[in-house]
C-alpha cells in the first residue's frame, strides 16, 4: 500500500510525496537534499497542501494565507 510523507518547511506543508512503503531514512534524505526542515510520515492521512504543522497535528491553511501566496484569488466584490 502506498505511503505518504509530508515535507515541512517553516512549519508548512510544502510538498507531499508517495512512497512504496514507510521509509524514514529515505524520506529524511530527500528532506535534507531538497532543503525541507522535516519529513513527516502521514501514511494515508494526507494533509492539505500549505497546512501548518505544529509537530503533532496539521491545520488547514486559511484563505488569507492562500491569497497571500497567490494560490487563491481575492473574492470579487461589486
Amino acid at each position: 500500500m502506498e505511503q505518504h510523507y509530508a515535507f515541512i518547511k517553516n512549519n508548512r506543508v510544502k510538498n507531499i510525496a508517495v512512497f512504496a512503503s514507510q521509509d524514514e531514512e529515505l524520506a529524511d534524505r530527500v528532506a535534507q537534499e531538497q532543503g525541507y526542515d522535516d519529513a513527516v510520515w502521514v501514511g494515508t492521512n494526507i494533509p492539505t497542501m500549505w497546512s501548518t504543522y505544529d509537530g503533532t497535528a496539521f491545520t488547514k491553511p486559511t484563505d488569507e494565507y492562500l491569497i497571500s501566496i497567490g494560490i487563491k484569488d481575492l473574492p470579487v466584490t461589486e
